[in-house]
């Protein structure tokens, strides 16, 4: 199992990729992790700069929302992380990013479809769109939570996209396989009609996946040193 050291080592490596990758722009999004199985997790801190973001910026915070160590401001969006983490025994870690492809989908309140066969496995089909709430509305952590529901990732509208996984690392990795299905289904709309991966070959895909390939890691994101099963 990861120590706490580790975890917010790969929160801060995360939030810094996340901005490499273009999935946000100066300091919007936000990254969480917490030790498998507790009732505290870190999050980035509100308005700071991801290039000088360092572990101990890092606010560490309970299940309420309430702060238990960090000089700084948490991030806006702790309900949102609260809550999943509350409703999610096996999330360990939440990304959150405004990637442009993705966020097309949000604006337009349209799922993603699954169109790519390892994304779509990967994820486990396609990316849902919740129902609108506006930002800081009291209720919207618990609504962002049930919005997610048992899925990988889901999409916020007019917002962005909030993704999870077993570490820092696998939810970033999830959120950059939405923004590239989000960029391939765009792209391909333009050209024609896009054919879904049919739903046995999604399951198929994400048991292997999950089960089989590699090491028992999420696969490598595009741009990452893994390839193709």
């Amino acid at each position: 199992m990861a120590s706490e050291q580790d975890i917010r080592a790969g929160i801060v490596e995360a939030a810094t990729r996340m901005r490499r990758e273009g999935l946000v722009a100066g300091t919007a999004g936000n990254v969480s992790a917490r030790v498998p199985g507790t009732a505290q997790f870190w999050i980035t801190p509100s308005g700071v700069d991801y290039a000088t973001l360092a572990a101990d910026s890092l606010v560490c915070v309970d299940l309420a929302g309430r702060t238990l160590a960090g000089g700084l401001k948490p991030s806006s969006d702790i309900g949102n992380h609260a809550a999943i983490y509350r409703r999610r025994d096996d999330v360990s870690a939440i990304v959150h990013t405004h990637s442009p492809y993705a966020t097309v989908f949000a604006v337009l309140r349209r799922e993603i479809p699954a169109l790519l066969v390892e994304a779509a496995g990967y994820l486990g089909g396609a990316v849902p769109v919740m129902e609108y709430l506006p930002p800081a509305s009291p209720e919207l952590g618990e609504r962002a939570a049930q919005g997610l529901g048992p899925h990988r990732a889901v999409l916020l509208p007019n917002h962005g996209v909030i993704a999870v996984g077993d570490s820092a690392d696998s939810a970033l990795n999830a959120a950059i396989l939405v923004e590239q299905s989000a960029r391939v289904a765009y792209l391909a709309s333009l050209l024609g009609e896009p054919v879904p991966v049919p739903p046995g070959e999604v399951e198929r895909m994400h048991q292997f996946l999950h089960h089989q390939y590699g090491q028992r890691q999420a696969p490598a994101a595009p741009g990452g040193s893994g390839g193709s099963p």
